[in-house]
């Protein structure tokens, strides 16, 4: 049976890009929403396609939440979790990598190999959670068409027969808040939101995502932060710093350029080069 996909993503937003123009202009990137059966637990599929023979292209980005990515390439193919610090994809030559990014909190239903955090910083093997996604599996969704790549991943992601999970949509009502709320920027403000101990709070962040809600919070105030440089033409530095809960401009300067590997002025003269 052949899988009729919903609309684009449209409303998906790169939040963790740094040079979102550059990323347009270089790289074709598609996104589909899940099957209704699998919207608990999937954000979108994806596409990313580039065409780049004389002038390679590396996409700097920021996992700014906590995805777990299952994706397929004729290079390489894997689980992959986040990612804490700042990390370059190059696009060289021509290629296409077909995925399926997970809801935050979501892999919580089909990773079986120990604690979330297990997963952090690396790429395993599809068949660590996928027994059929060998060698061969990956050879002949590489070969396909976009919609029959995609309709591939939707049957894999099915095969596992995930079950539903209250807590992963507590976490994803949990960052959505975070996301949008400028006065959640604490671990007891969270808390106090959501009628929780900061204990319990953080105790399911570890397990259902393997990173800490500080971690989260922190992240979170810093894309914050790039896309308010990317955006003013003369940024207001210290408006900036305590309007995200800083202290000071120096701790302000200081995070930024630990996450994002620059301080906030010389990613502003960055963006500008875009």
């Amino acid at each position: 049976m052949v899988e009729v996909f919903q609309k684009p993503a449209d409303d998906y937003e790169p939040r963790g890009r740094l040079d979102p123009a550059g990323f347009e202009r270089h790289v074709e990137f598609i996104t589909r929403l899940p099957p209704e059966d699998l919207a608990p637990f999937i954000e979108h599929f994806w596409i990313v396609r580039w065409d780049a023979p004389l002038d390679p292209y590396g996409s700097e980005e920021v996992m700014h939440r906590p995805y777990v990515d299952v994706f397929v390439s004729v290079a390489e193919a894997g689980i992959q979790g986040t990612f804490r610090g700042r990390r370059t994809y190059l696009a060289e030559g021509q290629g296409r990598i077909v995925g399926a990014r997970f809801r935050p909190g979501a892999f919580h239903a089909f990773w079986g190999g120990g604690a979330l955090a297990d997963l952090q910083e690396k790429i395993v093997d599809l068949s660590q959670v996928f027994p059929d996604a060998d060698a061969a599996y990956v050879t002949q969704v590489s070969g396909m068409e976009d919609q029959a790549a995609m309709d591939a991943l939707v049957e894999l992601v099915r095969s596992k027969r995930p079950q539903a999970d209250a807590n992963i949509e507590l976490v994803n009502q949990i960052i959505a808040a975070i996301e949008t709320d400028e006065g959640l920027q604490t671990v007891a403000s969270v808390a106090e939101a959501f009628g929780k101990s900061e204990r319990w709070v953080q105790q399911l962040f570890r397990d259902y995502l393997g990173i800490g809600l500080k971690w989260l919070l922190q992240r979170n105030r810093l894309l914050t932060a790039a896309a308010l440089i990317r955006d003013s033409d003369k940024p207001d530095w210290i408006g900036i710093a305590y309007d995200l809960g800083y202290s000071s401009q120096a701790h302000f300067n200081s995070d930024f350029k630990a996450v994002m590997g620059r301080t906030p002025t010389q990613y502003k003269r960055w963006t500008i080069g875009f």
